[in-house]
C-alpha cells in the first residue's frame, strides 16, 4: 500500500540549540497613526529589507515575520549578538543620514528547541520573546548565559533579575551596549 503525502507520518521534531532573536518596532501603532498607511507601508518595506540583509550577513535564519517584527534563529550566540548590534547601529546611522528610522527593541536567548520543519518550538523560544517584550526602544536585552561569548566590541550592563510573563523561574538579563 502506498501512502499519499497527506497520509505520511510528519517529520519527527529535532532538538537543536540555537540563539533566538525577536525584534519589534517600538510604538508602531502611534507611528502608523502619525504617518498614515501609505508611508507606514513604505517604512515597513524599508525596515524589512534592511533587517533581512543584516540577518543574512550574520547567518541568521528568518523563522517568522509578523507585522513589524521578526523571529530569527542563529547557530551561535556570537552571531546573534553581532547582528543585534549591527541592526541598532544601522538604524542609528540611517537616523543620522536621513532624519528618521524606527526605534527597534531586540531580545535574545540561547536555548535548545524542537524544530518542526522550518519552525522552532519550546520554552527557549518563549523566553526569547518575553525578553524582547521587556526591551526598550533601541535596546538589546539578552539572557545572562547568552552573553558568555560577548564580542569585544560590545559592553554589558550589570545583570538584573526579571520575572517573565508565564514563567515561574526568575531569569538574569543584561542590556548590550552597542554604540
Amino acid at each position: 500500500m502506498r501512502l499519499t503525502p497527506a497520509a505520511r507520518e510528519p517529520e519527527a521534531p529535532r532538538a537543536e540549540a540555537r540563539t533566538f532573536m525577536f525584534t519589534d518596532i517600538v510604538r508602531s501603532t502611534q507611528l502608523v497613526e502619525a504617518i498614515g498607511d501609505e508611508a507606514w507601508a513604505d517604512l515597513v518595506r524599508w525596515h524589512d529589507q534592511a533587517l533581512r540583509a543584516l540577518f543574512a550577513a550574520h547567518g541568521g535564519e528568518e523563522v517568522d515575520h509578523a507585522g513589524d517584527g521578526f523571529f530569527v534563529a542563529f547557530e551561535t550566540a556570537r552571531a546573534a549578538l553581532e547582528c543585534s548590534a549591527a541592526i541598532q547601529r544601522a538604524l542609528l546611522e540611517h537616523r543620522r543620514q536621513q532624519g528618521f528610522a524606527p526605534q527597534v527593541r531586540i531580545g535574545l536567548h540561547a536555548a535548545p528547541a524542537q524544530r518542526h520543519g522550518g519552525a522552532y518550538r519550546g520554552k527557549g523560544v518563549h523566553i526569547a520573546a518575553r525578553i524582547a517584550a521587556l526591551a526598550g526602544a533601541g535596546e538589546i536585552l539578552a539572557s545572562q548565559h547568552t552573553v558568555e561569548s560577548v564580542p569585544p566590541t560590545l559592553t554589558l550592563s550589570a545583570p538584573r533579575i526579571v520575572t517573565l510573563k508565564g514563567l515561574s523561574e526568575p531569569l538574569g538579563v543584561v542590556a548590550l551596549g552597542w554604540r
